[in-house]
């Protein structure tokens, strides 16, 4: 990198301290402020800091990876999303009830949906499990791919002292400011990043000589049975993949939307807002973000088919590539998208440390400028975590495949507590138990450890997902009418500051019609699939535009305009 590459670059990161000290004041006031911005983001701010959140530098690594093992059809492990909480049924289902919840992390959700003393420890596990530990993996992963990256754009520095500067700038901002600072780095690193992404693909494809050149290469590289595969919008049925991506299809979306997702639906200034939010995350991300990455990944395979990893090929692409001064470019928008995933991460982490654990169950009557400090030291911790668990990168490795599997059947309870009235805490109790002991005794590696390995057959992951979430499914719903309900009181209390459907809460809305019940359940699974199909209809017409298909890309693009209009008519968030 050039003085120039490297002024830009230093010139972001103090520009993004500057915004993040900024909002510090507003802040500092109270928990509620420094974790949900005092739950006043418009929907567009909403929106932009989940997409720059979830815009990642380790994304575009991980989409070449996945184009590098099963083509254009493997990003569907994550266009799948676009049906879950993340996508459409947040938009349409979840985010309204969220907002009404008033809540700060979905792991106090659990008591405020369950009642017993069971709910306060379960509330207490999901706030270590997922809000520390699993958070931490996932961030040790993230900042993995920093060192990836400087190995080959900037190999003469350390790759340590490098991510020492980058997380010090983060958590400077992040610790003072809270959400606030997070939302308004990440409108600003929303917009590096995305002209970062795009010029990677100008600068590819006019390296390449357009698309017609990239099915030459896959042709060449492949065959021309496997390319014509591989650059195909869907898997073909009888491949390998296809059972893959009926397994994503089917089961692996359920769930909630993710806690950076939650975070930002809970932080919006009302129910509307948080619904426009998350369905227009679910169209920039889903539908838009990964075209120009999929252009650049498909360019490294054949252009550096000798790298070590499709990682390291897509690395070369940006040194290979870019000029003096659109490397720094491209680079201050990786880090854009490094800084705005970290921080979002260990924000919420931190959420999880105080709000339910140390809040809930250490010390539970002091003042709020005392948890405010908490949580700028949870925010410090949080980091530290992850900063161990990423030079532990083998065992990471092994524990994220196992979280893949750990939670399978784990995804469609959380789904169904907002809708059944019987659902308890110790169903849910059941399903984390029953997925991860399935998992544990299905896992290779565990198999191996305890010597029997050789006896079990040989059954592919997507196959080992659907036993687990097959167990998983019967065990929670027999403990469903093995236990007692949830107290009546309490269930009333959440469905009157949740307002939920009524179809599946039977006795609750029969006794008690008068607590303002969210109507349309029907109309809103209709929206739901509709926005689905609308989704998928844009995301497939900017691929067909990539592919210079220009009458499929206006007719996909149309279809998606008219769901638009429809949906319009039709939604009442």
């Amino acid at each position: 990198m050039s003085h120039l590459d490297w002024a830009i670059v230093g010139g972001y990161l103090l520009f993004s301290v500057a915004l993040g000290l900024y909002f510090s004041r507003r802040a500092l006031k109270s928990v509620d402020d420094y974790f949900v911005s005092g739950r006043s983001f418009p929907w567009w701010l909403a929106g932009v800091s989940m997409v720059a959140s979830a815009f990642a530098i380790d994304t575009p690594l991980g989409i070449t990876g996945l184009v590098a093992e099963n083509g254009i059809p493997g990003v569907w492990f994550a266009w799948s999303f676009v049906l879950g909480g993340a996508g459409t049924l947040g938009a349409f289902l979840f985010s309204a009830m969220l907002r009404r919840s008033r809540i700060i992390t979905t792991a106090e959700l659990i008591e405020l949906r369950y009642s017993g003393p069971q709910a306060a420890v379960l509330r207490a596990f999901k706030g270590l499990y997922f809000g520390v530990f699993a958070n931490a993996i996932t961030l040790g992963w993230i900042l993995k791919a920093v060192w990836t990256l400087s190995e080959v754009v900037v190999p003469g520095v350390n790759r340590d002292l490098l991510l020492f500067v980058l997380l010090l700038f983060t958590l400077i901002y992040t610790a003072m400011s809270g959400l606030w600072g997070i939302a308004a780095t990440d409108f600003i690193q929303f917009v590096i990043g995305s002209v970062g992404s795009f010029l990677l693909a100008f600068y590819a494809w006019r390296y390449i000589g357009g698309i017609d050149q990239v099915v030459i290469g896959f042709t060449e590289k492949y065959g021309a049975a496997d390319a014509g595969l591989r650059l195909s919008f869907l898997p073909e049925v009888g491949t390998p993949f296809f059972v893959t991506f009926v397994v994503f299809m089917t089961l692996k979306w359920w769930g909630n939307p993710p806690p950076a997702i939650t975070q930002r639906i809970i932080a919006s200034k009302n129910e509307q807002d948080a619904s426009k939010a998350t369905l227009f995350f679910a169209v920039l991300a889903f539908g838009f973000n990964y075209w120009p990455m999929i252009f650049a990944a498909m360019v490294s395979l054949i252009a550096f088919p000798d790298a070590s990893s499709p990682e390291t090929g897509y690395a070369m692409l940006l040194t290979t590539l870019l000029p003096s001064g659109m490397l720094g470019l491209m680079m201050a928008s990786l880090m854009a998208a490094f800084m705005s995933t970290v921080d979002t991460h260990i924000n919420y982490g931190a959420s999880y440390m105080v709000n339910d654990i140390y809040r809930r169950f250490m010390v539970k009557e002091a003042s709020e400028t005392h948890y405010v400090r908490a949580s700028q030291v949870s925010t410090v911790l949080m980091l530290l975590v992850s900063v161990v668990v990423a030079y532990n990168l083998d065992s990471v490795a092994d524990a994220w495949y196992y979280m893949s599997m750990i939670t399978a059947g784990y995804g469609i309870v959380i789904v169904i507590r907002w809708f059944w009235w019987r659902v308890n805490a110790w169903a849910e109790i059941t399903a984390l138990a029953t997925s991860g002991i399935t998992s544990t005794v299905l896992s290779p590696k565990f198999a191996q450890a305890l010597g029997y390995w050789e006896a079990m057959p040989d059954i592919r992951w997507q196959y080992r997902f659907l036993i687990v979430v097959g167990i998983c499914t019967v065990s929670w719903v027999v403990v469903c009418f093995l236990t007692e309900p949830d107290d009546e009181a309490h269930l009333v209390a959440f469905c009157e500051r949740v307002r939920p459907f009524p179809a599946f809460w039977g006795p609750i809305y029969r006794r008690y019609p008068h607590l303002g019940w969210r109507p349309n359940f029907g109309r809103a699974c209709l929206l739901w699939g509709m926005g689905a199909v609308g989704v998928y209809a844009f995301c497939f017409g900017v691929g067909s535009l990539m592919f210079l298909r220009y009458a499929q890309a206006g007719g996909l693009i149309f279809v998606a305009a008219v769901i638009a209009y429809l949906i319009s008519r039709l939604w009442r968030p």
